[in-house]
This record gives C-alpha cells, sequence and structure tokens, in this order.
C-alpha cells in the first residue's frame, strides 16, 4: 500500500521539482544542473521570461498611476482658434449616437469628437468610478478633447457625436450606435426617440418648418394626418386647428407651446380666443376629419 502511494505522490513530487527549477535564476542553478546544453538554454530563458513580465507589471503599474486621475475634458467652441486643429483630427472619423444613459468610458488614447446634436457633460473619474473635479458640459455643436483615462458620460438628451475613436466594441457595449454611411456621409446622426420631450419636438418642427416652408391653411388637414401625427420626431405632440392658426400643443399636458399660420410659427396669445373646427375636434376624437358615414357623425 505504501509502495503503490509512493508511486502516486512521485509524478507530483517530479512536476513541483522541474517546475521550480524552470522558474530559479541561472546565477542560482548548480553546476550539475547548468552542465546539458537544454537545460542551461531554458534556465536563461526562464529568467528572460521573468524579467519580461516583472517589467510589464511594472508598465502596467506605473500606466495605472499616471491615468489614477486624468485631466478634465476640454469643451472647443465652434468658431474658436482651435477648431481647424480640431477638425482635422476628425478626418474620416466615425458618426455615434445614444440615447439618454450615463457610462464610464476608459480609453488608452485621446478623443477629439464634435456634438452634432444633443447634449452631455463628462467628468474625470478614477478606475474605481470616484468622481474627480466638476462636469464638463457640452452643447450642440461643440468641440470636445478627452484625455486618455477613465470618464463618466452622460447623456442629458438623445446625442450624435463625430468621434476619432476607434473603440468600436467598447462603444456599443456603452449604448453607443454606430450610424451608417449614408447618414454619415450627409454630416448628421440619427435621431434617438428615447427621452425625448415636447420641447425637444417643438424645436424640430420649427426647423422644419424653417427648412421647408411654411404650410399653406388649406393643407393643414393633410399635413397632420398623413405627415405631422406621424411623424416619430413628433410624437409627443398634438395639433387644433382653430379660426386663428394650427395650435401646437403637448400631447400629455396640452399645453399650448404655438400657434402656425400661413406664414410660420407664432407664439401663442393666452389672451386671444383659439375657436377649434368642427372637423378638427373630429379629428380629435376619432382620428378621421370627415363626417362617419355609418353614424352621420
Amino acid at each position: 500500500e505504501g509502495c503503490r502511494n509512493s508511486m502516486r505522490t512521485f509524478p507530483v513530487f517530479l512536476l513541483a521539482v522541474s517546475g521550480a527549477a524552470a522558474f530559479q535564476s541561472p546565477s542560482l542553478l548548480s553546476t550539475q544542473q547548468l552542465r546539458g546544453p537544454a537545460i542551461r538554454q531554458g534556465a536563461a530563458s526562464a529568467g528572460k521570461s521573468l524579467l519580461r513580465a516583472a517589467g510589464r507589471a511594472g508598465i502596467r503599474s506605473e500606466s495605472l498611476c499616471m491615468k489614477a486621475e486624468p485631466e478634465p475634458a476640454k469643451v472647443i467652441k465652434a468658431g474658436s482658434s482651435e477648431e481647424e486643429e480640431v477638425l482635422g483630427k476628425l478626418t474620416n472619423s466615425g458618426f455615434w449616437s445614444c440615447p439618454p444613459s450615463t457610462a464610464t468610458m476608459y480609453l488608452d488614447n485621446q478623443e477629439t469628437f464634435k456634438l452634432l446634436q444633443g447634449k452631455v457633460t463628462i467628468t474625470a473619474v478614477t478606475i474605481q468610478g470616484r468622481e474627480l473635479g466638476e462636469e464638463i458640459e457640452f452643447d450642440e455643436g461643440d468641440y470636445g478633447i478627452v484625455p486618455p483615462g477613465s470618464y463618466r458620460w452622460k447623456m442629458l438628451k438623445p446625442t450624435t457625436k463625430q468621434t476619432n475613436c476607434r473603440e468600436g466594441l467598447q462603444l456599443t457595449t456603452k449604448g453607443w450606435r454606430e450610424e451608417p454611411p449614408l447618414k454619415a456621409m450627409r454630416g448628421k446622426g440619427t435621431l434617438s426617440t428615447i427621452g425625448r420631450t415636447s420641447e425637444d419636438d417643438f424645436e424640430y418642427l420649427k426647423k422644419l418648418i424653417a427648412d421647408k416652408g411654411a404650410i399653406p391653411e388649406k393643407a393643414w388637414e393633410n399635413a397632420i394626418q398623413f405627415k405631422l401625427d406621424k411623424d416619430i420626431y413628433l410624437s409627443t405632440l398634438s395639433f387644433a386647428i382653430t379660426d386663428r392658426g394650427m395650435l401646437i400643443m403637448d400631447r400629455v399636458t396640452d399645453e399650448v407651446l404655438g400657434v402656425m399660420d400661413g406664414e410660420g410659427i407664432k407664439d401663442y396669445n393666452p389672451d386671444l380666443d383659439y375657436e377649434e373646427t368642427e372637423r378638427s375636434k373630429r379629428w380629435t376624437k376619432d382620428g378621421n376629419f370627415n363626417v362617419n358615414q355609418m353614424t352621420g357623425k
């Protein structure tokens, strides 16, 4: 029985001895151990491997110490003297969009970006997530430079940025979505509908009217039924046709945000009476401007 136990432990003993020998420094090996060329070569290789491993560990440790307190992100306003230099770094860069959210990014290289739409704050943090310094706020049209290190991004509105960041996998796992080439060629990203408010949609509508022109009064019903009410970026708004124009309202609270007439969008005057048309009331109630042929209403 004792012999069988010895036979079972002997291979384990050999592994332990050979492993220890492999990781000994050549200077600690005896002459007998260094006699064979293969042993000498293996020992030297093991010693170099240990030095390389220690060096890598030292470099990584130093790198972590250096990046423990990263510099704050930098805002560069459009039209500043630095804009041209920043634009040069965005040549052939990608477009990424993200809904309102919070994410911490760790990058080994500096990121340069332009905020095409949305609003974000960026805060330097330690690797453990402790905030360092104040939040730096970026608005639509701002450029930004984020040094290497850990930074917490807060997307306060649906956001699209043009960025030279090549960490596609990390961006994706943090909630960002890369825009298709066609959107990128047009210089803007896809607006996310998550987190949008009636104020966001109202601003979108004002830009739409400014680009396309005012809607003629005779086309208001068709515009509401086939365009405005179906546009996903106007989903928080509702519309009512009155004797003084088309009211643009918050769909939930019914707060009037503005009035559209034949010339464009104007301010709402609460001191005036706006009488909704019967056809508009029918649309509000049944989703149809025309009389119901079955009920006659």
